[in-house]
């Protein structure tokens, strides 16, 4: 095994650094920009989907897409029980089309019907 000087040892690792770092800024804007995908229906005119970093929204857990829940804050939500969890199964929702609606919680706009949130109750 050839010796490395310190100095070559010590370049190198500050280009690892420096490529771990700008490696793991990348990764957090990916995950951002996929955190706001939205359901392929566009909403109804006149009414904007509700932002998932909306306060409320994002106290509750909310996501447009179910299957984007945290599961080490929502552990509850990998239970087989809680397969058809969506919105539109919920007490607060009330569908205005296929893919979205309205709810009593969340009503900074339209959620859609895929999605769910931790105040998520069954319809009766």
């Amino acid at each position: 095994m050839p010796k490395t000087s310190r100095k070559t040892f010590l370049t190198k690792s500050l280009y690892l650094v420096a490529c771990l770092s700008l490696g793991e800024g990348a990764l957090s804007l990916t995950e951002e920009l996929m955190a706001e995908t939205k359901p392929s229906g566009p909403a109804p005119e006149g009414l904007k989907p509700v932002s998932e970093s909306d306060p409320t929204a994002k106290a509750l857990g909310f996501h447009h897409d179910a299957k984007q829940t945290d599961f080490t804050f929502y552990p509850e939500r990998k239970e087989p029980t809680a397969k058809n969890h969506f919105c539109k199964h919920c007490a607060q929702y009330t569908k205005l089309n296929e893919e979205w609606g309205k709810c009593n919680i969340i009503s900074a706009g339209v959620v859609s019907s895929l999605g769910w949130c931790s105040a998520w109750s069954q319809k009766t």
